[in-house]
């Protein structure tokens, strides 16, 4: 991994993270609805990053929100569990389907529905695992996955939009 590349993680990460601690976690629409728009900073990690990197650094991830958000470790279990999930998905679903070598998924590298499928189940079962947690209560379950998945769909919503704002403006800046 060359050092631009770590560069560019280590900016995508604390972009990410002011963007979630100062204002996503303000955002609560219909009491059902929270984007957590810092799973966009996983998702996007290098194809190269190994299993074992990959999970320490998703644990430590879920761990900087738990610690700014004085949660009990539900962003750090639910993290955690996306990085040991990461690598398979993205062998199955990216890969697959994927002739070219891909450094970072993007919407910009491979199939743009390929990666928006790899996202999209990255974001549920991130957001279908934080919130089991948080209600714990299978009387709720419906809650549970109504919440999951209009999440799930906000933060998929911000993530693309995030990519085609952020992503093409330092594509554009690159080719200059």
């Amino acid at each position: 991994m060359n050092s631009q590349l770590i560069f560019r993680n280590i900016g995508r990460f604390l972009l990410l993270m002011l963007l979630q601690v100062l204002i996503l976690n303000n955002v609560y629409l219909g009491g059902y609805i929270n984007p957590y728009l810092y799973i966009l900073f996983i998702a996007m990690l290098p194809t190269d990053t190994g299993k074992i990197p990959m999970i320490i650094i998703s644990f430590c991830t879920g761990l900087c929100i738990d610690v700014s958000t004085n949660m009990l470790g539900f962003h750090t279990f639910a993290c955690t569990l996306i990085g040991f999930m990461r690598p398979i998905w993205f062998d199955k679903i990216i890969i697959r389907d994927n002739n070219e070598a891909i450094s970072t998924p993007s919407v910009y590298s491979g199939s743009y529905q390929m990666f928006a499928l790899y996202l999209f189940l990255i974001l549920f079962v991130f957001h279908l695992t934080f919130y089991l947690l948080l209600i714990f209560s299978f009387r709720d379950f419906f809650t549970i996955l109504i919440s999951a998945l209009l999440s799930t769909v906000l933060t998929w919503i911000l993530a693309i939009i995030y990519q085609t704002l952020i992503m093409h403006h330092s594509k554009n800046n690159e080719t200059h």
